[in-house]
């Protein structure tokens, strides 16, 4: 009875620290962003938010692992590096699946417009970054950093007026063949990940969403 209760206590204590690294189900700010979009023309439909949705709950499976990787242990990390290959691969829908970009989606994460890795050069990323494959996918130092508790902290959405506004700004900015979109169409998923919100948007792959340095970081 004694060891039963103390392997109990072990799984319930391990399934805690799983329920906090990923919290199923929107966040609280899901609302708010939708209507700040609303705000500036930007709508979500339930194909694109599904799609998004099923992104983010990789990325939080994918966040579980992380956590839990020995990065000291190249033979580990490799096999979870060609397992999330295979996965990210399979999501064929989506631009960042394969090395020619073909896709019906791109897919962006919200950074706060942090510094750079080092790795990834000097200046900010933008609000939005585009993830691809070539930079992200193929890269195993890279796919690993970016579900890494590290990366996820830097780019969590606050939801402050600041955040909403930078991201309002980038997506009313947005382009198709060098031309301003109107009525553009999106989706979104903001879940938690290591307990923060991480923000990821979905839009089609003709649209354009600038890449360039944001202007500072916002909180």
């Amino acid at each position: 009875m004694k060891l039963f209760k103390k392997v109990l206590a072990v799984a319930l204590v391990g399934a805690m620290a799983v329920s906090m690294l990923t919290a199923c189900g929107d966040s609280t700010k899901t609302a708010d962003i939708k209507n700040a979009l609303k705000d500036v023309g930007v709508t979500t439909t339930k194909t694109m938010n599904k799609e998004t949705n099923k992104v983010m709950n990789e990325m939080q499976s994918a966040a579980v692992k992380v956590a839990a990787l020995d990065t000291s242990d190249t033979a580990a990390v490799g096999k979870f590096v060609a397992e999330e290959q295979e996965k990210l691969r399979g999501m064929t829908q989506y631009t960042f699946s394969n090395a020619a970009g073909n896709g019906s989606y791109d897919l962006y994460i919200w950074t706060n417009g942090a510094d750079r890795r080092a790795e990834a050069g000097t200046g900010r990323y933008p609000y939005l970054r585009k993830v691809d494959y070539e930079n992200h996918v193929s890269k195993p130092k890279t796919l690993t950093a970016l579900f890494s508790k590290q990366f996820v902290e830097k780019g969590a959405f606050s939801g402050s007026d600041e955040s909403m506004e930078a991201l309002q700004n980038v997506l009313k900015a947005a382009t198709k063949d060098g031309k301003p979109v109107e009525n553009l169409k999106v989706g979104i998923s903001c879940q938690k990940v290591y307990g923060y919100d991480v923000l990821l948007v979905t839009v089609p792959s003709d649209i354009v969403l600038s890449q360039t340095d944001a202007p500072k970081t916002v909180k």
